[in-house]
C-alpha cells in the first residue's frame, strides 16, 4: 500500500527503523500508559487550558493512552485516547517531499504545526517550523515550541511530546511507551 509517509519519504523510508517502517506501512493501534507533566505557575494554568481545548486531560499524572493510527495516500492520522475517554485527533498532511526539504502539517482543531522531520539513528523527531491559530501565524516571541519524536527501543514504540513557551518553560507534556493492541511488540 503506497502511504502519504511512504510517498513523502521516498527512497529515504528506508532510512527509519524497520519497526516504524512496519507501522507506517500497516497502521496500527499502540496502547500503553502515558505520564502527563503540566509546568508550575502559569505555565501550569497555561497547559492545563490548551489540554482542556484540545480534549486531553488536565490533571497529571500517569493514566492509560492509545493511539490509532492510519494512513491514506493523501494524509496521515492519528487519534490518541488518554484515559480512557479524552480523545484528541490529529491529521498530519505532507508538503513537498523529504527530498525537496518538505514538510507535514499538522491540525488539531484550530491549530496547525508546520513540522519538518529528521531521522537521525532510524528514529523520526518532529522539527517545529511554525504554528498557526485559526489560520493566523503566531508570532515567534509568543509562539508555543513544540519538541516531538518517537523511537522504537527493544520492540516498543517510546515518544515524547512536549509544548513550552519562551519564559515560561514547560506548559504541557507527555510520554510513554506503548506496543501493539494485540499485546505484542511491534514487528
Amino acid at each position: 500500500m503506497n502511504t502519504a509517509v511512504i510517498n513523502w519519504f521516498g527512497p529515504s523510508f528506508s532510512e527509519l527503523n524497520p519497526l516504524l517502517q512496519h507501522l507506517h506501512t500497516q497502521g496500527a493501534k499502540l496502547y500503553g500508559e502515558v505520564d502527563i507533566r503540566f509546568g508550575s505557575g502559569v505555565a501550569g494554568w497555561i497547559g492545563r487550558r490548551m489540554a482542556h481545548k484540545l480534549g486531553a486531560p488536565t490533571t497529571a499524572g500517569k493514566v492509560p493512552f492509545s493511539v490509532d493510527i492510519h494512513h491514506s495516500p493523501e494524509k496521515l492520522t492519528w487519534s490518541r485516547t488518554f484515559a480512557r475517554t479524552h480523545t484528541v485527533t490529529s491529521e498530519f498532511q505532507p508538503v513537498k517531499t523529504y527530498q525537496q526539504g518538505g514538510y507535514w502539517v499538522e491540525s488539531t482543531g484550530p491549530v496547525k504545526i508546520q513540522l519538518g522531520v529528521s531521522t537521525e539513528g532510524g528514529n523520526w523527531q518532529w522539527i517545529q517550523q511554525s504554528v498557526s491559530l485559526f489560520r493566523i501565524p503566531i508570532p515567534t516571541i509568543f509562539r508555543p515550541r513544540v519538541s516531538a519524536g518517537k523511537a522504537v527501543v527493544n520492540g516498543l514504540y517510546q515518544f515524547e511530546i512536549k509544548i513550552s513557551l519562551p519564559l515560561l518553560g514547560l506548559i504541557f507534556g507527555y510520554s510513554g511507551t506503548l506496543k501493539k493492541d494485540d499485546g505484542k511488540m511491534i514487528d
